[in-house]
């Protein structure tokens, strides 16, 4: 090899490592992984803030003014707020709650036609049977109370949640949206005033419709008894959230709900959110 070559070759030799060391250096340091700060009592929630999305889930419960006159009671529920996206001023969520209300009428004024056609079967005049006791063995005029079992589903709700107080801690929400509602009503006879069957079946009993009762032998076997339908509606809501922590929120909240053409639902709710 000439000496020119084994020149060239040691020059080669010389400047490659350097070229390939300087080609593996990194072109400068790392990104920043967010510019956010956790300081504050504000709570950073939704993408990028990984590990921490703004869903919550919650218990509730409170007084309740229940539909078809039957008037004060009580309601018990839960909920998950899954966040949708930001909007102008706060957030928007999907809301999924569930939530069962019961109460009891005060005592009104009911007309049994079984119990009047009952009364002529037995031989009772049509006036007398219209009387019932001590005309005829069984009531037709009587007071009864409302029994109300209220299951109120609602699988889609959007909930507008406005984060301009997060550095005191509140966040007023607004909310609407759809839902299935079961309701079991059953009727009870303020006295026994039968003169057959005193106390139990057919009109002394609980009763279906205000009419009759179910046969005592399903009584015995505690077998549920009473009316009901199911309705759709729609609820509006308004609240406030307190976060107590990252974690933890008290939440104050009215909601009321329409079921079907004429029932209403108003709800006052205190609530536990859990939030992740």
């Amino acid at each position: 090899m000439s000496r020119f070559s084994r020149t060239v070759v040691s020059i080669l030799m010389a400047v490659l490592p350097c070229q390939v060391a300087s080609a593996q250096e990194a072109p400068g340091p790392p990104p920043p992984s967010s510019s956010r700060t956790t300081s504050g009592p504000e709570v950073h929630e939704l993408l990028p803030d990984l590990g921490r999305i703004g869903s919550e889930v919650g218990i509730l419960g409170g007084p309740s003014w229940n539909p078809y006159d039957v008037g004060g009671g009580f309601h018990l529920g839960g909920f998950v707020d899954l966040p949708l996206v930001r909007v102008p001023g706060g957030k928007l969520s999907y809301e999924i709650q569930i939530s069962f209300s019961d109460g009891k009428s005060a005592p009104f004024d009911t007309t049994n036609p079984i119990a009047f056609v009952a009364n002529l079967a037995a031989g009772a005049s049509t006036a007398d049977a219209f009387k019932g006791p001590p005309a005829a063995p069984f009531p037709v005029h009587r007071e009864v109370t409302t029994k109300l079992h209220l299951l109120a589903v609602s699988p889609f709700a959007l909930k507008y949640q406005i984060q301009g107080f997060d550095h005191v801690r509140l966040r007023p929400y607004f909310g609407a949206g759809l839902d299935f509602v079961v309701v079991i009503t059953s009727q009870d006879p303020v006295s026994d005033e039968s003169l057959v069957f005193t106390g139990t079946s057919p009109f002394d009993a609980t009763l279906i419709a205000a009419l009759v009762a179910q046969a005592p032998e399903l009584t015995e076997r505690k077998v549920p008894t009473g009316q009901g339908n199911m309705e759709i509606g729609g609820h509006a809501m308004a609240g406030v959230e307190v976060r107590v922590s990252r974690g933890l929120s008290l939440n104050l909240e009215y909601r009321f709900t329409q079921i079907g053409s004429s029932g209403h639902l108003h709800a006052v709710s205190g609530a536990v959110g859990f939030h992740w």
